[in-house]
């Protein structure tokens, strides 16, 4: 199978695939070098790593329970047959012989009608292409379009609870009081049958004019300096596509102290992007803040000291809570008495009929306790000597 990745109407290159969406080798002359992907730039095979990373991960949800019911081979075989579309960017395969244009197949004007929440039990038979065959994440989710033609991502849930919704909107409400507007607003809804009262869901914010290129495509877009943090090299790569290095350093700084308050432990390098403009490939600012839905002990133990509450592990450019809080300069950016209360966190849990209320206030009262953290944190105190003087 022979195709042309594309970006918007531009080609980039030749490819071939296997019958279950495999690519198997891409051509060595790149059309337009400064429209291709970033992502993995620094590896030989960096278009084939960046194929196979685009397609929706297996464990998603009930990936694996869609791709057996519709016939499909595997999750690339589902990309290719999608031609590798999505919402948050302009890339695309186009057929070698072919007269498709971007105004055929993109996404943000065509409608599609493929859930992957609730419409697993037929095979889709519709002629129309979908943006979930690259939808990223272990979470059970799924793209859709709303009466009123928004393009709306829908979250599920882990398990039976709606603690993961639950916490997108308690971060929305925390930015929103805050003031800070780059950041993704969440509403709870209901999704029929499914074991959990609420999931979540937010409105797309790209559009033909900006696309979403994640933290770990710029790191993987250059080698990092053997001196250099991947905090720093991200940085400064964004630095030389344009972008204002002192706001996205503020950006980071809220997110990181943000993030330690709700104690969100999932913010990866692509749960972390930028907004690039699609004319000038300028990167703007880094894009609003999404996916906390791993915050407030989701899944684990609530700590039940403050010592567990310090060894907090992460997915980000540092692998604890502690390390992260040591890239901020400014520790006045977040307004500790513009918080969401504790008892705003008890009624948002309260709101899910199968919440445990010990839970509950297992996690509120944790909450209180890294709002004290991040008190004493503000007021100068390095919380790793607070570890080590307390519990050393």
């Amino acid at each position: 199978m022979n195709y042309l990745i594309m970006r918007k109407n531009d080609p980039i290159t030749a490819a071939q695939f296997s019958e279950d969406g495999t690519m198997i080798r891409f051509s060595g002359q790149i059309l337009h070098p400064e429209l291709a992907p970033l992502q993995s730039k620094i590896s030989s095979g960096w278009l084939r790593d960046w194929w196979k990373t685009r397609s929706v991960p297996i464990s998603q949800g009930k990936i694996s329970e869609m791709l057996l019911k519709k016939g499909l081979l595997g999750p690339e075989d589902y990309l290719v047959k999608n031609l590798g579309l999505s919402l948050t960017d302009y890339y695309w395969i186009k057929p070698a012989i072919s007269d498709l244009t971007w105004k055929d197949v993109n996404l943000f004007d065509n409608d599609f009608r493929d859930n992957l929440l609730t419409d697993l039990t037929e095979p889709n038979t519709s002629p129309e292409l979908t943006p979930n065959s690259s939808l990223q994440g272990q979470l059970e989710k799924t793209w859709a379009i709303s009466e009123s033609g928004d393009r709306i991502l829908i979250k599920g849930n882990t398990g039976h609870l709606s603690a993961e919704g639950i916490n997108e909107v308690i971060a929305s409400e925390l930015h929103l009081r805050q003031g800070y507007e780059n950041h993704t607003s969440y509403r709870l809804i209901h999704i029929k049958e499914k074991a959990y009262d609420f999931g979540c869901y937010s409105k797309l914010f790209t559009n033909q004019q900006l696309e979403l290129v994640s933290a770990y495509a710029v790191v993987t877009s250059e080698k990092q300096p053997g001196d250099q943090s991947t905090y720093e090299h991200f940085i400064s790569v964004c630095g030389k596509y344009g972008m204002d290095t002192g706001q996205l350093r503020r950006d980071l700084e809220y997110q990181i102290m943000t993030d330690f308050i709700l104690s969100n432990r999932d913010r990866h390098l692509s749960n972390i992007s930028i907004l690039r403009d699609a004319n000038t490939l300028k990167f703007l600012r880094m894009a609003p803040i999404y996916d906390s839905g791993k915050s407030l002990f989701v899944g684990t133990d609530v700590p039940s000291s403050e010592k567990g509450l310090l060894r907090i592990q992460t997915q980000s450019f540092a692998s604890s809570e502690l390390k992260l809080l040591s890239y901020v300069t400014d520790r006045s950016l977040v307004d500790i008495s513009k918080l969401p209360s504790p008892d705003y966190i008890r009624r948002m849990y309260q709101r899910d009929s199968q919440a445990d209320p010990e839970r509950t206030e297992r996690i509120v009262k944790g909450y209180e306790q890294k709002i004290s953290l991040f008190e004493a944190f503000q007021r100068g105190e390095d919380l790793r000597d607070r570890v080590l003087a307390k519990y050393m």
